[in-house]
């Protein structure tokens, strides 16, 4: 029977530890806190699903993620031809429920993107995911305006690329390195 009762309450307690969001990957993290900076009303964001997917970044990935900055972008060409550098693009589709700017209550969807440049996740930062709106032309509904916010702050940008989830990040990239 006390065993029973055990394993009911560590489900239990393991259940809660989810609905909170503790085993979300870091990715989902990320670009939720991202996207909360960027809403009309952040705390009328609910999360419906998410998706997840990765794959090995392209030639055409190092371009778009490098522009700009030629020279970069040519030293990890080389590498990546040469095959010393296996860069890995991580992607999330968040579907959520959210308040407009008229306090309606909408669905949308977004894509964060990250791009690895040695396939780890460890370093996956607010500032490093990249998102890209599925309907940008109902954006404006949903997003504030920042004309008027004065530039971040030295530690705002420090905040803003610390990485959310250091710990998950190295164990995960230890497991792929150990089996690959």
């Amino acid at each position: 029977m006390k065993l029973i009762v055990s394993v009911i309450a560590v489900l239990a307690a393991l259940l809660l530890l989810y609905s909170f969001g503790i085993f979300d990957p870091p990715i989902v993290t990320a670009c939720e806190a991202r996207l909360k900076g960027y809403l009309a009303a952040p705390s009328t964001y609910e999360r419906n699903r998410f998706f997840l997917s990765e794959r090995p970044a392209t030639t055409a990935d190092l371009e778009d993620r490098f522009k700009g900055f030629p020279d970069v972008q040519r030293a990890y060409q080389k590498e990546f031809d040469k095959g010393s550098v296996k860069p890995v693009l991580y992607t999330a589709t968040i579907n959520f429920n959210v308040l407009d700017t008229q306090a309606e209550k909408v669905t949308r969807a977004i894509t964060c993107q990250y791009f690895s440049t040695d396939g780890s996740i460890s370093k996956i930062s607010v500032g490093r995911v990249f998102i890209f709106a599925t309907d940008a032309a109902t954006d404006s509904q949903i997003f504030r305006d920042f004309s008027d916010d004065p530039p971040l702050t030295t530690e705002e940008l420090r905040k803003k690329f610390k990485p959310i989830a250091p710990y998950t990040g190295w164990v995960r990239d230890t497991f792929r390195r150990l089996l690959n």
